[in-house]
């Protein structure tokens, strides 16, 4: 409607114009150059206006945002998440309105809704990094897209409803909210859990309550959003289809993320001796579960591939489910904790590697995680038995962490307990170039056993021609700013010369092959100080 009227807000444009050329010219440095000045621009023209937002404004923040993660520029992802979250909070969008008509009531509703899906994807549970907070949010959730679409006004409910409510209104996108919103609990709740800051006894109560919750959430599903091979056909080209898959995906990443504490090996683990003062059963049980919806994960990311609609899957939060799943399913499948037969081992990790293929050529960081999964599929393949039988690396993994050292026993018990995994992609990332027009392509460089982690990116920012930049003119905009004005140097504060080309994950001598899992969830370096990361905007 605002296009039809000649009133659309040019930075929405330049910032949706921006973040999806990259679906439509992937091997492209010259559009990949045009697409970052546009959101360069986009995102100089808020930054003017910041004083005075609007609520298109506000939109068009958010894909700024989400085109900073995408690009791997995180420094600046996190500024203007936060950012596009108090700017919600000043127009009040966490609060109904009921002087708007339906339509804009809903518009205010998803952007806030929008704006929480993000930040609690990428926050992962930590504190520090989270801002926006579901205690926030009184408004409802949103309604069904036939209601949306046809400006059919009617009435959903909060977040958290008793259960004599009507939920009938509420629509495939308000489900999704509902199962991330459990999944941000548990990503907590495991952060209570590994750091000890309550007792151990009174965590599995709130993992036992979690649990029956999610059961409680599957039970309510109404009949059409059942997950069912069929049913996703039926849905395969049409705009359903991506919040249809992810919804089941995250059910059950939700029930891996809750139980994967017991999981020995793992960052977001406990520690072995602590696992084992647990009781056997309760431990076995766990990790029944955690392998079991593992693999339902790796089954539903298979399904698109089968009716030929897997390059239709936008939501570039499928990587987090397909990595993270692969690693269970490898860890608790095989040998020395699992006995999955090796071809099936190998063909649900193989599926979690497929999925990724099509994001994989547009996205830098899918890319990293599908060669992590590629990774755990050729150890899969590797000999077992015979007089050239191969360990896996989790029995490489238990051999060595029965041999830890007393030097790193005083490392664990002073200050604060960070679990590690050697199975981590972080050597994938020292040895990882993209060149230009090769995003999804890796090429090794040097030697993995250094310490210092080094990226070299092409096409970096400045070197790509941009005189085929045309300007939009929907309406007019303010003068061209100059360079120190279209990004957050006044916030930030320059980068330091010798890390221009660097990806600093902070690899440190002291975990030697154990190094930090630094693809936990939302990709943060874990570097004590140095959580921030250079500009990589030519990816």
């Amino acid at each position: 409607m605002s296009w039809s009227k000649n009133e659309l807000n040019p930075c929405v444009l330049s910032a949706i114009c921006g973040i999806t050329s990259r679906f439509i010219n992937p091997g492209s440095s010259e559009h990949r150059a045009i697409a970052k000045r546009w959101i360069e621009d986009a995102e100089s023209h808020l930054l003017r206006r910041v004083a005075q937002p609007r609520l298109s404004d506000i939109e068009s923040w958010l894909l700024v945002t989400l085109d900073h993660y995408l690009s791997q520029r995180v420094s600046k992802m996190l500024v203007s998440m936060a950012l596009t979250s108090r700017l919600a909070y000043i127009l009040r969008l966490n609060h109904e309105d009921p002087r708007q008509k339906f339509l804009v009531q809903e518009r205010r509703r998803r952007l806030m809704w929008a704006i929480y899906i993000m930040d609690s994807l990428y926050s992962s549970g930590k504190t520090e990094f989270t801002a926006c907070t579901p205690e926030t949010l009184h408004i409802r959730l949103p309604c069904a897209e036939k209601s949306f679409s046809m400006d059919a006004p009617v009435v959903t409910v909060p977040l958290h409803s008793s259960p004599h409510e009507d939920i009938s209104n509420i629509g495939l996108l308000g489900y999704c909210i509902r199962v991330l919103d459990i999944r941000n609990r548990v990503q907590r709740l495991t952060l209570t859990i590994t750091n000890h800051r309550e007792p151990i006894d009174q965590c599995l109560l709130a993992v036992e309550s979690i649990e029956n919750e999610l059961r409680q959430f599957s039970a309510s599903l109404p009949v059409r959003y059942h997950w069912d091979p069929a049913a996703f056909s039926l849905r395969a080209f049409s705009p359903s289809r991506t919040p249809f898959l992810m919804l089941h995906a995250w059910w059950h990443q939700t029930h891996c993320d809750l139980f994967r504490f017991t999981i020995p090996g793992f960052r977001e683990g406990l520690p072995t001796d602590e696992i084992l003062q647990l009781s056997p059963e309760y431990t076995s049980a766990c990790r029944e579960k955690c392998l079991y919806h593992a693999i339902s994960v790796s089954k539903i990311l298979e399904v698109p591939k089968s009716v030929r609609g897997s390059e239709l899957i936008s939501d570039p939060s499928i990587a987090m489910c397909a990595f993270h799943s692969a690693r269970i399913i490898s860890r608790l499948g095989q040998y020395p904790m699992g006995d999955m037969p090796q071809t099936d081992l190998v063909t649900r990790l193989t599926a979690c590697a497929e999925a990724l293929e099509e994001q994989a050529v547009i996205l830098p960081t899918t890319a990293i995680l599908k060669k992590g999964i590629s990774d755990l599929v050729n150890d899969a393949q590797r000999d077992r038995h015979g007089p050239y039988a191969c360990p896996s690396i989790w029995e490489e993994e238990e051999s060595e962490s029965y041999n830890t050292t007393g030097a790193s026993r005083d490392i664990s018990s002073s200050g604060a307990r960070e679990v590690f995994s050697k199975h981590s992609v972080t050597e994938t990332v020292q040895n990882l170039q993209f060149q230009p027009g090769e995003q999804g392509d890796s090429e090794d460089h040097g030697d993995s056993a250094q310490p210092a982690s080094e990226m070299t990116f092409g096409n970096e920012p400045g070197s790509a021609s941009t005189a085929n930049f045309m300007p939009v003119n929907i309406s007019p905009l303010p003068e061209p700013v100059t360079q120190d004005q279209a990004d957050f140097s006044l916030y930030l504060g320059e980068a330091e010369p010798h890390l221009d080309n660097i990806f600093n994950f902070g690899l440190h001598g002291q975990y030697g092959s154990g190094q930090p899992d630094v693809f936990m969830d939302s990709f943060w370096p874990l570097a004590d100080g140095d959580w921030t990361m250079p500009d990589v905007g030519s990816m």
